[in-house]
Parts: structure tokens; sequence; C-alpha cells
């Protein structure tokens, strides 16, 4: 056998040893508290790639509407930016009396994404059947428990997806790369993307403009994450399937390049990122055979979330859901965990 070593991660590995993030969690008190996470969160903002310095006309367009014996389905349309369209169901649940909380349902790597996650009817026997077993119409279940919810296409899906790169390593590989040439992320415009859905929520008569919350499984769960990080306007957060350590998911198992921000690790490992989310609440689920986010390393990861929140002395607004199943929405926790937050 060679005494060399020529494996490239492994060499990374050792990087990362010895690395010492610079802006990680070690506050005392909450004033110490309080000094990090205003640095912290101008330096994730940075890393995403700066966000716009103005927010243009959201131009929100109603394009169908449709309804069933529980919710309406209104498709609407919305600008991000310059140039960059929302397309997005809204459930209204049915016979409101006045203004209620409102939650942003944001999903992960499937076609039809939106479709599933709102429950669609037109959804073909596969689709449905996969929607069913994988509780992959959280969305519809969400709105159905009395809550607006707004459900997007991320970008690089469903009808923002580029048909032309469809054999250009998946649905977000070539766009996310292409970011990167630019100091952009696709993680930083997805966040824009609910930054401005926030904001249009804010204007509907149906919604409690104070009372927003944000849940999403996988790469939703990813924008989620950031998002009630970077925006705090939203109240309550269920990350499913995500959460966890970088070196343990994105570093050392292969996952879509939408999930890179080149530099992060210099400053912080995931959990310190969810800790910006304090005092506001936080819901982690956790599938005990998930094979990209590990749940051991989930669990280890939410121990040093916990330590934010005891400081704060606010342990009861973090929550794990650690089930038994696969990478998918579990619900056994979060549908409560919304109406109590919200």
């Amino acid at each position: 056998m060679s005494e060399y070593s020529y494996l490239v991660l492994q060499s990374l590995n050792e990087v990362y040893k010895n690395t010492k993030q610079k802006m990680a969690f070690k506050a005392k008190n909450k004033k110490e508290w309080q000094a990090w996470r205003k640095k912290l969160k101008a330096k994730i903002i940075e890393l995403l790639g700066g966000f716009p310095a103005k927010k243009c006309a959201l131009n929100p367009q109603i394009v169908s509407r449709t309804e069933d014996n529980t919710v309406i389905r209104e498709k609407i349309v919305l600008t991000s930016e310059s140039g960059v369209n929302i397309p997005a169901y809204l459930l209204i649940p049915k016979n409101l009396k006045g203004p209620v909380p409102a939650v942003i349902a944001l999903h992960g790597h499937l076609p039809e994404a939106k479709e599933m996650i709102s429950g669609m009817p037109a959804l073909n026997e596969e689709r449905r059947k996969y929607m069913v077993d994988t509780h992959h119409d959280y969305g519809y279940q969400i709105a159905c428990r009395g809550f607006v919810v707004l459900v997007p296409d991320q970008r690089c899906f469903g009808e923002r997806e580029d048909k032309d790169m469809a054999n250009s390593g998946g649905f977000c590989h070539r766009s996310a790369m292409s970011a990167l040439l630019l100091g952009k992320t696709m993680i930083g415009m997805r966040v824009w993307d609910v930054i401005r859905e926030i904001d249009y929520l804010q204007t509907r008569k149906e919604v409690i403009p104070d009372r927003i919350g944000v849940a999403g499984l996988s790469g939703g769960g990813t924008t989620t994450l950031f998002s009630a990080a970077l925006d705090e306007r939203l109240k309550a957060a269920v990350v499913s399937g995500y959460f966890c350590t970088f070196k343990d998911s994105i570093f050392n198992i292969f996952h879509c390049t939408c999930n890179f921000v080149p530099h992060i690790l210099e400053y912080a490992e995931m959990y310190d990122i969810a800790s910006l989310i304090a005092p506001r609440a936080v819901l982690v689920e956790t599938g005990s055979t998930d094979p990209i986010f590990p749940q051991p390393a989930v669990k280890a990861a939410f121990e040093k979330l916990k330590k934010v929140y005891k400081l704060l002395k606010i342990e009861d607004k973090a929550d794990i859901d650690a089930f038994e199943g696969d990478h998918m929405w579990s619900g056994a926790k979060a549908y409560d965990f919304l109406k109590k937050q919200l």
C-alpha cells in the first residue's frame, strides 16, 4: 500500500478539523448574544451574495381561482426583483370570519412540487400516492388547520425550471454554478424570494401581518432555516429534513450544488446559523433513516442550538421531532407547533 494519500475529501476533512469558525456562538449573556447575532447575521447575508438594494413593486396578479370543500386555491404571480417572477398557490381556508396567521410552505427537489405541497387533485395517480406516502401535501394540511398558506415554486423548479438545462446536472446545478460566478448563491436568491413573499402576505386582508411562519422539507428546509434566521418577521419555523451540521451532511454526503455557500464554514456551522432564529420558535424534523441528513448528527446539532435558547431562558421555543422514517415530512408535532406559536 502506498504511504501517500491522494484523496481530496480526506485532506479537506483535515482542514475542517483545524478550522475554528470565526463567528461560532460563544456568548455568555444576553448582551454578548445580541452583539454576536448582529455580526453573524450581517456576515451570512454577505456570504449569500447580498440582497437587492431596493425592493421593486410586487405586481401581484391572480391568474386563476379554484376551490374544494376546505380551501380556496388562488394561482398568483409575484415579482421578486427585476426580471424575476414567482408563480405560487395561495391557499385560503373557506368561511374565514377574519384575518388568520399565515405560513409559507416550501418544497424540496421534486417535479410538480408546489402542486404536491398544495394537495392539488389534478396530480396523476403515481404522484398522488407519493404525496400521501411521504406527507408531501403539508401546505394543504396546514391550510386545513386554519392558516393562509403560500406555496411558491422555488427558483429552478416547476414553472421556474429552465427546460434547456434539464441535462446539465439536475434542477439547480447549472443555475447555481452560474450564480457563483456572479458572487451570488442559490440559497441567497431563494431567501430573497421568501422576503418578498412575506411582503405580499402582509398585504392580504386574510392575513394577520405579524403572525407569519415558514415551513419546508429538504431543499425547502434549507430555505426555511436561512429565511427564518435572516428575516425576523417570520415568527416560527419548521425545518424538516435539513437541519444537521454542514460537516455531516453537505460537506461529506453528495448534495445538490444549490446547497453550497463559499466560505461559510470559516465563520459558522449550521447550528450557529439556526441560532439566529432565536428568540423566535423553531421545530426540527429528522427521520431515523434519512440518508443525507443523518439523525445522530441532527440530534447533536440540536443540542448546540439549544444552548442559545437556554441562555435566553426560552428552551420551550426550540423542539425536535425525531421520528421513525426516511427523508420525509413528519407532521407529528408540526401542525400543533404552528398553532401554538402563531
